[in-house]
């Protein structure tokens, strides 16, 4: 899980977020698909060390940045502490937002959902669509195990591999079964002479899937698409889902 201490050290050392160059092409590019000017309200779902946050307010816009991660909040208010802009960040989740009708603008970048039951998944999605003032937009790009026509029958039989860095090596098992990824890991720390092993189970979530729970939220307008790129997504291959609240 997110809040798990390890595995916020883990993702840090093995999945190192994107430097400050990336992240503003990133902003550049969400601001030309959706369209966004200052000095609108945004909410940062699931913002990490807040590289998107700190970018759009240094653009002019009203930021608020909500993880569940302590150690990723703390680098974000540490990189924002010297600045003037409009940012708060908060150790919350969506699902505990109280705010209504008061964001222009709501992104959730690499989210991942497949941690969360069937009931948690619902009330994410409802609470940001609460959060939102009418008309405004919801970009969420998915991040984590998809569940495609015909995988499970290919994916049944664990797919292993491993590589080194700075002296540790890696080996993983992926399997996804009953609609649930497994992973399993081993990491071999040659300097600290120890051996480390994680296990992850996460649900495998389908475009349908993503598709129902956004309306269900209440939704009017969701757009399915593989890139930024604007093609359309299908269920063998989706990435981006652009939301509208009427």
């Amino acid at each position: 899980m997110w809040e798990s201490e390890n595995a916020q050290e883990v993702f840090a050392e093995w999945v190192p977020f994107p430097d400050a160059q990336t992240s503003a092409k990133d902003v550049d590019m969400i601001e030309r698909f959706v369209g966004l000017k200052p000095p609108m309200a945004i909410l940062d779902i699931g913002c990490g060390n807040g590289r998107h946050a700190l970018e759009f307010s240094k653009r002019g816009y009203r930021v608020v940045g909500i993880d569940v991660a302590r150690r990723f909040l703390n680098e974000a208010k540490m990189a924002a502490r010297d600045s003037d802009f409009q940012l708060e960040y908060r150790l919350q989740r969506a699902s505990e937002l109280s705010e209504k009708n008061a964001f222009d603008f709501a992104l959730a970048y690499w989210h991942t959902i497949g941690f969360m039951s069937d009931d948690e998944i619902k009330k994410h999605f409802s609470s940001v669509y609460t959060a939102l003032k009418p008309g405004s937009i919801f970009l969420y790009t998915f991040q984590g195990p998809k569940l495609v026509p015909g995988q499970e029958s290919t994916m049944a039989i664990p797919v292993k591999s491993w590589h080194e860095k700075n002296g540790k090596f890696i080996l993983a098992e992926k399997s996804i079964k009953n609609g649930y990824r497994d992973e399993y890991c081993v990491v071999i720390d040659t300097n600290a002479d120890e051996i480390i092993e994680y296990k992850e189970h996460q649900r495998a979530i389908s475009y349908e899937e993503i598709i129902d729970y956004l309306t269900t939220a209440g939704f009017s307008s969701v757009e399915g698409y593989k890139s930024f790129n604007g093609d359309p997504a299908i269920p063998e291959e989706f990435y981006i889902f652009q939301c509208r609240k009427n």
